[in-house]
């Protein structure tokens, strides 16, 4: 194998990192340069020196001790190569490399970028994406019950889909969860509007639904490539919510999306009902892990668990 190094973002070749991203048989929007750098405070990377693999480390620094985080809107990164560069020899240097340099790890990877290793615990998170390869007729025949008298509810009250600028969406997002959500804060959703500018490899963009009188009930942002239009913001108005706008944003994008070579990614929930929502649709789960290792010093150990 080729000698790993560990590089600066401001150190690495955008076009060659991006064409590694593209060609990787686990290829994810996440990891694309311009977007992980829109994402991440700071980010390094072991690169082999022909960037035929790559595994982008985010890190943020406390009490003088760098430690990888998991950026926001980034589900899983991971370690990334055509699958005959990344055996598990492979993966284990790379992350008894990571762990060396940074003693506290806590990092999101799809499930081919898994190794078991002392001192890594490794948690099994769902994902849920839907083939949109079918004629539309064919993916709602396997809808829930639930799901179309939702849908039925949500047309009979004249909802709208439209496109709608990124600027508005968040607008309305942050309006609406800001309370929910408060470890998110307004320069996190701009990181999305940093990001949108890049569109070599990947494109971001939004949807709403209105009801008759345009007002907005529920967002939805894309981050979107050929392969995979992931969700990576929704939601919804009190109103939307008891029209069942978010039923209907997503069937209409299906609708439109559907005989296409993509996936549609809904990322993923623990929670029962957001879980139940999204597999009403027929989507099928898609498992992904989060790495979690603590090496800090005693005296820290126990305040970063």
């Amino acid at each position: 194998m080729p000698t790993l190094q560990l590089l600066d973002a401001a150190d690495i070749n955008p076009r060659l990192w991006d064409a590694c991203i593209c060609q990787a048989s686990n290829s994810r929007s996440y990891a694309y340069f311009h977007y992980l750098n829109a994402m991440a405070d700071r980010w390094k990377a072991l690169v082999t020196d022909d960037y035929q693999l790559v595994m982008p480390l985010p890190f943020k620094q406390k009490w003088g001790i760098h430690y990888v985080y998991r950026p926001p809107f980034t589900q899983q990164l991971g370690i990334f190569a055509n699958n005959s560069l990344c055996d598990e020899s492979v993966r284990k240097e790379c992350y008894e490399k990571a762990l060396q340099l940074f003693p506290y790890l806590h990092y999101s990877i799809d499930a081919g970028s898994l190794i078991s290793l002392p001192n890594l615990q490794a948690t099994a998170q769902p994902n849920y994406v839907l083939d949109l390869s079918q004629p539309y007729e064919i993916i709602c025949s396997q809808y829930h019950p639930s799901l179309i008298r939702s849908l039925k509810k949500a047309r009979h009250a004249g909802l709208q889909l439209q496109e709608t600028s990124l600027e508005q969406a968040i607008e309305w997002y942050y309006a609406w969860y800001h309370r929910r959500i408060p470890e998110l804060k307004k320069k996190d959703y701009h990181r999305i509007l940093h990001a949108s500018q890049h569109t070599a490899y990947y494109q971001i963009h939004a949807h709403q639904v209105i009801d008759q009188s345009g007002k907005p009930l529920a967002i939805a942002v894309w981050l979107c490539t050929s392969r995979r239009r992931i969700a990576i913001l929704n939601g919804c108005h009190d109103k939307g919510r008891r029209l069942n706008a978010m039923h209907f944003l997503f069937d209409e994008i299906i609708r439109q999306s559907c005989h296409t070579s993509c996936m549609l990614d809904f990322e993923g929930s623990t929670l029962p009902g957001v879980a139940r929502f999204i597999r009403s649709f027929g989507a099928s789960t898609e498992t992904y892990f989060t790495l979690h290792a603590n090496r800090l010093p005693i005296p820290f150990r126990w305040m970063k668990k």
